[in-house]
C-alpha cells in the first residue's frame, strides 16, 4: 500500500470536496455520523488522510466551566474534543486551598507539564529531594513515569496542565514514599525533570513586540514540545506564528487578538486559551502592554 500522509484541515467536508474536484476518490470516512477523518486516493494512486482539527477556544467565563477531578481539584477542560485523542489541556483550581488529598502516583504520557497562574502549590517529586513550592510563572515538566504527590495549595490557586496523549493512565504507587532523596542525571522515559522559574525574557519570540523565556522543556524532551513564557512590549506588529503541528496559547495576564486564515479575529483575555492547528495559519495581531502568555508548540517534525 502506498505511504499514507496526514493533512489537518479546519473543515473536512470542504477539504474533501476540493480534493474530489481534482479527481481524488474517498476510500473511507470515520465515523459515519460525524466524520473527523477521511482517507482519499488520487488518480495516480497517492494516498492522503484528511483529519478535521478545529480551532478550539476556551473562555474563563464560560458557564460550563469546571468539574471535580482527581484529588477533589476543579478541572476546566481547555480542549474538549481532545483533537482525536492527541492532546489534553486543563485549567485546574483549588479555590479554598489547604491540604490536597493526594497519593503518590505517576502518568503514562509522551509529555506533560504544568504552569502556575496564581497562588502556590507544594509538590513532592521522585528523586528531587524535599518539597518543591511552585509559584506564579513556575513551570514543571513531569517526565513519563515520574512519581509525585501534591501536598497543599494556597487559597485561590490555579494552574495550567497540558499533556499528550489525551487519554493516559494514572497509576498510584502505594510502595513508594516521598521524599526519597535526590537523583542526579536521571531520565524517565528518555526525559529529564524540569523545574523552571521565570527568567529575564531576553529571547526573541516569533516576531517583534514579544520577548520570551525558554522553560528548558524543549531540550529536556528531545524537542518534541517547546514551552515558553511570553510577554508583549509597548508595540506589537502583526506577524504570523511559525509553522507547527499544534500550537496552544493561554493568556496568563492581559489580552491579545489572534486572527486566523479565514479572517476571523478572536479576542482573548486573561484566563482564555486557543488551540491552533497548522491549517489555521494564525497571526497575533494585537496585544496589551505587558500581556503575558503561556506558549506551547509541537513542531511539525515532532508530530506523530
Amino acid at each position: 500500500m502506498p505511504d499514507l500522509s496526514t493533512l489537518d484541515v479546519l473543515d473536512l467536508s470542504d477539504a474533501m470536496s476540493e480534493y474530489q474536484a481534482l479527481g481524488w476518490s474517498v476510500l473511507t470516512i470515520r465515523p459515519a455520523d460525524d466524520p473527523y477523518e477521511a482517507v482519499m486516493r488520487s488518480p495516480d494512486g497517492e494516498m492522503m488522510c484528511l483529519r478535521r482539527t478545529p480551532i478550539v477556544i476556551s473562555r474563563i467565563g464560560d458557564k460550563s466551566d469546571g468539574h471535580t477531578g482527581r484529588a477533589s481539584m476543579i478541572y476546566r477542560d481547555l480542549i474538549p474534543g481532545r483533537w482525536d485523542g492527541r492532546y489534553v489541556a486543563s485549567h485546574i483550581a483549588v479555590p479554598d486551598g489547604g491540604e490536597v488529598p493526594d497519593d503518590v502516583h505517576h502518568h503514562e504520557v509522551d509529555f506533560q507539564f504544568l504552569a502556575v497562574r496564581s497562588g502556590w502549590v507544594d509538590v513532592l517529586y521522585e528523586g528531587q529531594g524535599d518539597t518543591i513550592r511552585m509559584q506564579p510563572g513556575d513551570i514543571v515538566l513531569q517526565p513519563p513515569g515520574i512519581r509525585h504527590r501534591v501536598l497543599a495549595t494556597s487559597p485561590g490557586f490555579d494552574i495550567v496542565e497540558l499533556g499528550c496523549p489525551a487519554d493516559h493512565l494514572t497509576t498510584f504507587d502505594h510502595e513508594m514514599t516521598l521524599p526519597n532523596g535526590t537523583y542526579s542525571d536521571h531520565l524517565w522515559g528518555g526525559q529529564r525533570f524540569v523545574f523552571s522559574s521565570p527568567g529575564d525574557f531576553a529571547e526573541a519570540w516569533d516576531h517583534p513586540g514579544f520577548s520570551s523565556d525558554d522553560s528548558g522543556i524543549s531540550a529536556a524532551t528531545n524537542r518534541i514540545v517547546d514551552v515558553r513564557r511570553v510577554r508583549t512590549s509597548d508595540r506589537l506588529d502583526t506577524c504570523p506564528l511559525t509553522p507547527h503541528d499544534f500550537r496552544f496559547l493561554f493568556v496568563m495576564d492581559g489580552d491579545i487578538n489572534v486572527t486566523v486564515s479565514d479572517g476571523t479575529t478572536h479576542h482573548l483575555e486573561s484566563g482564555d486559551s486557543i488551540a491552533l492547528p497548522q491549517a489555521a495559519q494564525a497571526q497575533v495581531t494585537q496585544g496589551a502592554t505587558n500581556a503575558s502568555l503561556l506558549d506551547v508548540l509541537v513542531p511539525q517534525t515532532a508530530a506523530s
